[in-house]
């Protein structure tokens, strides 16, 4: 069994337990209000109960808890191989840059290219203008030997898949 499900099984046993002894706490407390209870017993069974339930309170309470902690800390450490994936993805792409000789002009636009913006968003965040970005485009293409975004992203995904294979 994985840690996952070990952690589903807590937190469901732990949400179990909590309504079971939300409904005893209820019956109860109903039955203290009205004088009716679910079944007659002593004072001391009814005293159990009231203990049952601070107890199953606590303990689901508490598997809760655990598991919610599990989660964070699952949810911690995707997010660091996630972070350290992007660094590896970045790295790589610079390392193809390099080796279709881009300037560093060239590099900032091809990543803004591949991440998807246009060549007019490109050229309001550079701070340039449509046409500038349309020329370094162009020198990109030519470099990279391709003819459009598309085939840019392609290649480059092909490049990063058979060089660094799973």
């Amino acid at each position: 069994m994985s840690d996952s499900q070990g952690t589903d099984k807590k937190f469901n046993a732990g949400v179990a337990l909590y309504i079971a002894s939300a409904l005893a706490f209820l019956s109860e407390l109903i039955g203290e209000i009205t004088g009716y209870y679910l079944f007659s017993a002593s004072w001391l069974v009814h005293e159990i109960i009231a203990l049952a339930t601070f107890f199953g309170f606590m303990i689901g309470g508490f598997l809760i808890w655990r598991s919610y902690q599990f989660s964070q800390k699952s949810r911690e450490e995707i997010e660091r191989l996630l972070r350290s994936a992007q660094g590896e993805f970045f790295e790589m792409l610079n390392v193809q840059f390099d080796r279709w000789q881009l300037s560093d002009a060239e590099k900032d636009v091809a990543l803004l290219t591949v991440k998807g913006m246009t060549v007019s968003e490109i050229a309001e965040l550079r701070n340039t203008s449509p046409g500038t970005i349309k020329s370094q485009n162009n020198s990109i293409y030519r470099k990279a030997d391709v003819k459009s975004r598309t085939q840019l992203l392609g290649k480059l995904i092909d490049r990063l898949l058979v060089e660094h294979p799973l």
